[in-house]
């Protein structure tokens, strides 16, 4: 039963992992280390299976590559990486890794998962399973010279045409430092500039999701069109200081002003024009910061809600279960099951009636059972985070919004439904008599901007493309002609 599904690309981990949760039955004894096994008098030749392996696996819908590469230590040993290059993932370091007469068993631990096959020698081709969260998926890999990598195109090389610093400022509400990247144009007269803001999750400076890095690209397109760009690892991510835990979306607005407030006091940039980009959540938190300080001149909103949370989460799961194939009546009961979640976070009553109340539903809905299971799961969902999210209406800031705004999104995002959300930008925008508001929908693009067959998810990482030069040169555009007219 889903409770509450991913937000946005708040779910930053493996497929693999957010897919299969729980602990691993492995096909092989763990307790037999890599060592003794390479070394026994009956171990094999482990050279047999040195080289890249490639399989795909077939979870509900979606189909995902792995690769496993394979090689022999100085001592004999086999050691190796596994990629999944549909989502971005390379390098993930194997355990365990285990060779008998004709069968390979290995271990990933990072995502508790687990492979063991057979090897045929008719076909060069090992029959086995994955494991993972107590589940066994077929997976066959075969001998390759050839596998998959990750292509990220878009990503600057260098030497880079424009000046690159870490910079540092301090968030008095997050108390910590948070520290970044300012890319700056090569002149010497102040420019525009302007703060990135990334969507849900614990995100670095590049926004990382998938092998992508979305405000690398984004920075970089910016800072050679003759912006200044500041983009920074959130509090409790990469270099900056500070936790996430137990703070909200209006936490983290606080962050963006103390960014911003930063970059005003750059004699590079022009203290007046002064945007914000914000994507997904971050569009969400751009127009909180603008709503309570004139330092902002413009902001651009990708992707972003513009109905409360628990309207974004239902049509997520609804789009969810469609996908599955769930008949009406299952569909009706998963709606309902969540609604009542959302009622009962929304009131304002103390914790442990709120969990009390939680505790009920789950074992009415019989969707979860085990008293850890259902603890873990009442804490996940009493997070202030998503507590704040659900009730939050995006529409009030945006109708104190008095400076220019330009809100995309793509026609086949599948996390934040353009039609509905764009059209509710637009009317909390033009209830404040904002003069300058453009709102559009892009075509074939999903919620990062990448031209996309489905939209779903699982496609963000196997695209190599990161963000559409054509929906950059209209985010570029239209910010040119924003900063001209002031």
């Amino acid at each position: 039963m889903a409770f509450a599904p991913c937000v946005f690309p708040r779910c930053r981990r493996l497929l693999l992992l957010a897919l299969l949760i729980g602990g691993v039955s492995l096909a092989f004894d763990p307790s037999r280390s890599a060592a003794v096994q390479a070394h026994s008098p009956s171990a094999p030749d482990s050279t047999e299976f040195v080289g890249d392996w490639v399989g795909t696996l077939t979870v509900g819908n979606t189909n995902m590559r792995v690769v496993f590469r394979l090689q022999t230590d100085a001592e004999g040993r086999l050691v190796g990486s596994m990629d999944s290059p549909d989502q971005g993932a390379t390098d993930i370091p194997l355990g365990a890794v285990l060779a008998t007469k004709d069968t390979l068993r290995l271990r990933v631990p990072s995502i508790a998962g687990a492979y063991a096959g057979v090897y045929r020698d008719s076909t060069d081709v090992l029959e086995g399973v994955w494991i993972q969260g107590g589940q066994r998926l077929p997976l066959s890999l075969k001998r390759t010279e050839d596998a998959p990598t990750v292509r990220r195109p878009q990503e600057p090389s260098m030497p880079l045409p424009y000046k690159s610093e870490t910079v540092s400022f301090r968030s008095e509400a997050a108390g910590a430092t948070l520290r970044g990247t300012l890319t700056l144009p090569d002149t010497t007269a102040p420019v525009p500039g302007v703060v990135l803001v990334a969507g849900s999750g614990p995100s670095d400076r590049n926004a990382t999701i998938m092998g992508h890095k979305p405000f690398l690209v984004l920075a970089d397109a910016l800072t050679r069109q003759g912006y200044a760009v500041l983009r920074f690892d959130e509090r409790g991510v990469g270099q900056s200081g500070g936790t996430q835990a137990g703070a909200t979306s209006a936490d983290l607005a606080e962050d963006v002003t103390a960014a911003v407030e930063a970059l005003t006091q750059r004699t590079e940039v022009a203290s007046n024009q002064i945007g914000i980009i914000g994507h997904s959540e971050g569009g969400l938190i751009a127009p909180m910061v603008a709503a309570k300080t004139d330092l902002v001149s413009f902001l651009v909103l990708l992707a972003t809600p513009g109905l409360p949370g628990d309207v974004i989460l239902a049509d997520q799961l609804d789009r969810r279960i469609r996908r599955q194939g769930a008949t009406r009546r299952i569909r009706a009961l998963q709606r309902g099951t969540q609604q009542r979640i959302f009622e009962i976070l929304k009131q304002d009553a103390d914790s442990a009636s709120i969990a009390s109340q939680l505790r009920k539903v789950m074992i009415q809905s019989r969707g979860i059972s085990g008293e850890q299971t259902i603890q873990r799961e009442v804490q996940r969902l009493m997070d202030p985070w998503l507590r704040f999210f659900i009730s939050h209406d995006p529409r009030a800031p945006l109708r104190k919004i008095d400076v220019p705004v330009l809100a995309l999104a793509g026609a086949k995002d599948q996390q934040v439904a353009p039609d509905t959300n764009q059209t509710a930008i637009a009317e909390a925008l033009n209830a404040s008599r904002n003069a300058s508001v453009t709102v559009r929908t892009l075509d074939g693009l999903n919620h990062l901007f990448q031209p996309a067959e489905t939209g779903a998810p699982s496609e963000y990482g196997r695209i190599e493309e990161t963000f559409d030069p054509k929906a950059l040169d209209v985010i570029i555009d239209w910010m040119d002609a924003q900063v001209a007219s002031r």
